[in-house]
């Protein structure tokens, strides 16, 4: 089984998701009605539901609803964040409908990856795939652009790439591991710390 969490930004990534079975859909906001109208089953749907207008829909369809206070310290998906770490810590997690919208929420869902590094998240966007990594990680589709993202400090190497890099530490304010690009098996291998991996799709 896998977690599709669709958020309720108006950049509508959701178009790229490819069905299977036994997914199951967790909508945040108008990410629930999203869902409704691709016709798939909304399993859980998530918010204050003070932005959208499609309300009554989405009380008729879900399956269960998780309605909090407008006044709370944790943005909406946080929240389907903290369900999922109770109830399905082992599942791959998807994230679609949550990048360029509001740049404040896009920022707090990056930090989100960190947060809840113990998941395995996937945050989709229409041509790339953003996931936090903190142990080696192999990237087998040769001649594909990717790009790591300090959020901290951290200690990594990359194998096998066009821009190859011995072991180095990484401080915060480093970029110079942006747009690079695979061979075939590139090798990320982190030795402390983590790093966002932004892959193209």
């Amino acid at each position: 089984m896998r977690i599709i969490v669709v958020a309720g930004s108006e950049c509508n990534t959701f178009k790229n998701y490819k069905y299977q079975e036994n997914d199951f859909f967790i909508g945040i906001e108008d990410g629930g009605y999203e869902i409704i109208k691709r016709g798939f089953s909304l399993d859980l749907a998530v918010g204050d539901f003070d932005t959208t207008s499609h309300l009554s829909e989405i009380s008729a369809s879900a399956k269960q609803i998780l309605k909090y206070s407008p006044i709370k310290n944790e943005i909406d998906l946080e929240l389907a964040l903290i369900y999922i770490k109770e109830h399905y810590p082992n599942e791959e997690v998807y994230i679609y409908n949550a990048t360029q919208g509001r740049m404040d929420h896009e920022l707090i869902t990056i930090k989100l990856l960190i947060k809840f590094k113990e998941l395995s998240l996937h945050l989709i966007n229409n041509n790339e795939e953003i996931i936090y990594i903190n142990k080696p990680y192999l990237i087998d589709k040769p001649n594909t652009r990717f790009s790591l993202i300090t959020f901290e400090n951290v200690t990594l190497e990359i194998i096998n790439a066009q821009y190859p890099l011995a072991k180095s530490t990484l401080a915060i304010t480093d970029n110079f591991t942006s747009s690079n690009k695979t061979k075939d098996n590139t090798l990320i291998n982190i030795y402390n710390g983590g790093v966002i991996l932004v892959i193209n799709a």
